[in-house]
């Protein structure tokens, strides 16, 4: 063994290589997990629920509508 791989062989030793992340295999690890398990929920729900979630968000755009139009009144224009 000469000097050179002497050298070699203590920087090796000194400075291991990098440890790569291991790809993954299946696609199922690809994703990352649910946080709580899905709800099963009927087909002939989904429709309904949806339709439910829309009507909520409708109300709650009229709500900050109506508190967006009180703010603008009691503010003072700005010039």
């Amino acid at each position: 063994m000469g000097k050179s791989e002497q050298k070699e062989e203590e920087k090796r030793a000194a400075y291991p290589p990098p440890i790569t992340p291991r790809r993954p295999e299946r696609p199922e690890e690809w994703r990352w997990p649910s946080p709580t398990p899905l709800p099963t929920v009927p087909p002939e729900d989904v429709g309904r629920i949806l339709k439910q979630i829309l009507d909520r968000l409708d109300a709650i755009e009229k709500r900050l509508e109506r508190i967006e139009k009180a703010l603008m009144e009691k503010q003072p224009p700005i010039p």
